[in-house]
């Protein structure tokens, strides 16, 4: 579960007020200089002075955590702030020690808003983040939820992100959304992270009755910004679950707490009977032609819908996140490939056929090919031949299954026809190994 906080609402917290507490809000401390605004008194106007608010306010000199009884001068805590750019080590040392334990630091002499409070909870705030959607800054938020597994006690908050991918998808402890602009430009982001020109929803109907509403509600900038604050809410507490919602019948959801907007029957997966999975469906589910009425995609998720080759994967590492799949399975077949190069020079030493060695290339072909698939599902792209064994050993784990897959099709031998034991001969005959036997036209011959 990821703790959802709405970012810098001065123009929409009339809209905030109208879904319900309870209340998180993230100012940047900039925002409230410049609007002159005091947060705690902006709090209490719009919801009321027996309301429960959480305030934070972020800076570069930290982020000051207030609530209704607790102000500037006396603060909850004020959490250490970390920016892109600076040096990561910072960061891991934040994350690592928490601050709220440091005596010297929370009796320091500071003003009371940058000081940090002894015994506050672990929170470290994240700031300046890159966009997420381009692949040369996916490393970095990879090191990043590292992290926060690494450490779960410490409250990772990412602050200024608008990917659902990365901000529900990826473990971290808390996040800031800002729901408005997207509402103004006639757009909504649904609960499992598509961002849609309202109109658009006629397909994605499951989510908006979810919410109670309907597309002509969301004709109105002020409806889709609520739509908006429900979708991350929701998002916050079911983005990385399976939750497969119900949407029809009499059951209607209560929408107006976020805390019973939640609704979690399961109706199983009904995809429009029109729709014909096409190859490489149910495998990733941005690239599933299914996914229009599909109830458990997810953005930047591995498919989990019952019998699908990718479930057991979510299940066997506890994450429906593609990124964090392929880290783990490449990681795993990394390390197989290396035994079995190992196995192969030990064979040819000894000048005898090891059936260890088999059951670990059947191992590799059966991660091999997974791994091709989350990559690229249809395996249509460029892919790396491996011609030697010192090649196998520092190949990409990337690259292995769908290199062998490659050469077998390129034979005239149709993929659901590829065995293990033709993989097994493949891999011998690209590594330079024995041949026992000729591939031909889907037929071992011996």
């Amino acid at each position: 579960m990821t703790e959802v906080f709405f970012r810098n609402p001065h123009n929409y917290v009339r809209e905030l007020a109208e879904v319900g507490g309870p209340f998180r809000i993230a100012w940047d401390r900039g925002i409230l200089i410049k609007k002159r605004i005091e947060p705690v008194q902006h709090a209490k106007l719009y919801f009321g002075p027996q309301a429960e608010v959480d305030i934070l306010c972020i800076g570069p000199q930290g982020t000051a955590h207030l609530n209704l009884e607790h102000d500037w001068d006396n603060p909850l805590a004020v959490y250490p702030t970390w920016e892109y750019g600076e040096d990561f080590n910072i960061l891991e040392e934040m994350v690592s020690s928490p601050i709220g334990t440091d005596v010297d630091a929370c009796t320091a002499d500071l003003p009371s808003d940058q000081k940090p409070v002894l015994g506050q909870p672990h929170r470290v705030v994240v700031t300046n983040l890159p966009t997420a959607n381009l692949s040369a800054n996916r490393p970095f938020y990879r090191h990043l939820r590292e992290l926060q597994e690494e450490y779960p006690d410490c409250n990772i908050m990412l602050h200024g992100l608008y990917s659902y991918r990365v901000m529900f998808g990826m473990g971290f402890g808390s996040a800031d959304v800002e729901p408005r602009t997207a509402a103004a430009n006639g757009k909504v982001y649904l609960p499992i992270g598509k961002e849609v020109a309202y109109a658009r929803t006629v397909g994605q109907m499951q989510w908006v009755n979810m919410m109670n509403m309907s597309i002509t509600d969301l004709k109105e900038p002020r409806m889709r910004c609520i739509f908006n604050i429900k979708s991350a809410q929701w998002a916050g507490q079911y983005f990385e679950e399976s939750t497969r919602v119900k949407t029809r019948g009499n059951v209607i959801p209560d929408t107006t707490s976020p805390r019973t907007i939640l609704p979690t029957v399961s109706t199983g997966f009904k995809a429009n009977q029109n729709l014909v999975a096409q190859e490489g469906d149910k495998i990733v589910c941005d690239s599933c032609s299914l996914a229009e009425t599909c109830k458990e995609y997810r953005e930047g998720a591995v498919c989990s819908v019952k019998g699908s080759e990718t479930g057991v994967l979510a299940k066997m590492f506890q994450s429906r996140s593609s990124d964090k799949i392929l880290d783990g399975l490449g990681a795993i077949l990394g390390a197989q490939v290396n035994r079995l190069e190992r196995g192969m020079e030990s064979e040819e030493e000894f000048g005898e056929l090891d059936p260890e060695v088999s059951k670990l290339m059947n191992s590799v072909f059966a991660n091999g090919v997974k791994l091709a698939k989350l990559v690229d599902p249809t395996l249509t792209k460029p892919l790396v031949q491996i011609n030697n064994s010192s090649a196998v050993a520092g190949a990409s784990p990337k690259e292995l299954g769908a290199a062998v897959i490659r050469e077998l099709e390129s034979q005239g031998i149709r993929r659901e026809d590829i065995t293990p034991a033709m993989f097994e001969q493949m891999l011998l005959q690209m590594t330079g190994g024995p041949r026992e036997a000729a591939i031909e036209g889907g037929v071992v011959n011996g």
